[in-house]
């Protein structure tokens, strides 16, 4: 399991068998980093609604889960998280490569009490200040683009991003109609509780949340 050079065509053949069967409107949605769904509907104007939660505003190098060398996650070189017509996109490197980039999530993981390190993005950003190539053209999308985080999301500072996106819309032009929502907690798992209550997604009760992120537990325990 990994994310490493997802062909976006796939994207492009899921539209047009929804043109091909009626459907007028296409939406696309995220649930994780908004990556994808942010860039496809930067490229593709068929795409009328957006939905982006957690979103990063930047591509990814891209990585692999699973073993080696007793690590479960690695980056991969010279790969990004997406591909489009036989090309890798430009994507922020990670700032600690194999086997150091397991290490730091390990490490971070058993000092905050989080699933992963947001230590991996801040430091990267902070060694490899992200390019303009690099960026995802949230201005290009078309239709309705919603973006919602927390402050407190433990792996990634995707409050930053989505000012730093709302930011970039205010200074181009621009079609789409943005709705941006950043929430004080959330961790990042930021989508309706009733999503987490369906069968498709038994791991993702608000009961695991307050066990994968600190703040959740506090917050949780609090209430």
């Amino acid at each position: 399991y990994g994310h490493h050079n997802y062909p976006l065509e796939r994207i492009e053949k899921a539209m047009a068998w929804l043109k091909l069967h009626g459907n007028e409107k296409i939406g696309i949605a995220d649930l994780n980093a908004g990556t994808l769904a942010l860039t496809a509907a930067s490229l593709f104007d068929d795409i009328s609604l957006t939905i982006a939660m957690t979103p990063s505003d930047f591509v990814w190098q891209g990585f692999m889960q699973g073993k080696k060398d007793g690590c479960k996650e690695w980056p991969i070189e010279g790969e990004s998280t997406l591909f489009l017509q036989g090309k890798a996109l430009a994507n922020m490197p990670f700032r600690y490569q194999h086997p150091d980039y397991w290490r730091i999530i390990s490490e971070e993981s058993k000092r905050t009490g989080n699933m992963v390190a947001r230590k991996l993005f801040d430091d990267s950003e902070a060694a490899h200040p992200i390019t303009e190539e690099e960026f995802i053209k949230v201005e290009n999308i078309c239709g309705k683009l919603f973006l919602v985080g927390a402050e407190d999301d433990a792996l990634w500072d995707t409050a930053k991003y989505i000012r730093r996106m709302e930011k970039r819309l205010a200074e181009k032009p621009h079609s789409c109609e943005v709705e941006a929502v950043v929430y004080e907690h959330g961790t990042h798992f930021c989508f309706p509780p009733t999503v987490c209550s369906r069968p498709c997604f038994p791991s993702l009760g608000l009961f695991v949340k307050s066990w994968r992120f600190s703040a959740a537990k506090e917050i949780s325990q609090g209430v």
